[in-house]
C-alpha cells in the first residue's frame, strides 16, 4: 500500500516537473531570444463563435519554396530565411530543406499550410505557429490602420508571439 501511494507522488511530482519545464521553456525563449518585427494582416478581427479572437496573417505567410514535388506534402517542414528590410524582416529565399544563414539572416521554420489561392499562383502558404491570438475578454477588437507583431525567434527556429502593435502601440 506504501509503494503504491510513493508511486503516486512520484508520478504527481514528475509531471508537475515537466509541465513547469515546458512552461519555464517557453517563457524563457519568449524573454531572452532574438525579437523581430513583423508585418501583418488580420484575416478575422472577431469570430461570434469564439469570442474576442484574431487570426492573423503575415506578409512572411506565402513564398516560392525551392523543392521536389515530394517536398509539397501539406504539414511539411519550410525552412525560410529572414533578413530585416527597413523596419521589418521579410523572406529571403524558403526551402524544403534546412538553410543556412548568412549573416543579418534569421533562419526560421514553420509548416506547409493549405490555401486555395496560393496554388493557383505557384506560391506556399507557410504556418508559423503565431496565426493566432486571443484577445482578453471584454477588450474587444479595435479599429487600426497598422498590425505589427514583434516575435521571438527560439533556437529551435520557431516563432513565439511576444507583442502585438497596434497603430504603434501595445495591444491591449
Amino acid at each position: 500500500m506504501k509503494a503504491n501511494l510513493k508511486l503516486f507522488w512520484v508520478l504527481v511530482v514528475a509531471q508537475a516537473v515537466f509541465l513547469l519545464g515546458w512552461a519555464g521553456y517557453h517563457e524563457y525563449v519568449r524573454q531572452r531570444a532574438t525579437v523581430i518585427v513583423l508585418k501583418g494582416r488580420p484575416v478575422d478581427p472577431q469570430d461570434l463563435l469564439r469570442g474576442d479572437y484574431m487570426i492573423l496573417n503575415y506578409d512572411i505567410s506565402t513564398v516560392s519554396v525551392a523543392g521536389t514535388a515530394a517536398d509539397k506534402q501539406p504539414s511539411s517542414d519550410v525552412w525560410v530565411l529572414l533578413e530585416k528590410k527597413d523596419r521589418y524582416h521579410v523572406v529571403v529565399q524558403a526551402s524544403s530543406e534546412k538553410l543556412a544563414p548568412r549573416p543579418g539572416q534569421l533562419l526560421v521554420r514553420g509548416t506547409r499550410g493549405y490555401d486555395w489561392r496560393t496554388s493557383q499562383t505557384g506560391t506556399t502558404r507557410v504556418d508559423y505557429g503565431i496565426e493566432k491570438y486571443f484577445v482578453p475578454e471584454g477588450k474587444g477588437t479595435p479599429r487600426f490602420q497598422l498590425l505589427e507583431v514583434e516575435v521571438s525567434v527560439s533556437p529551435a527556429h520557431r516563432l513565439y508571439i511576444k507583442q502585438v502593435l497596434l497603430d504603434g502601440k501595445a495591444f491591449p
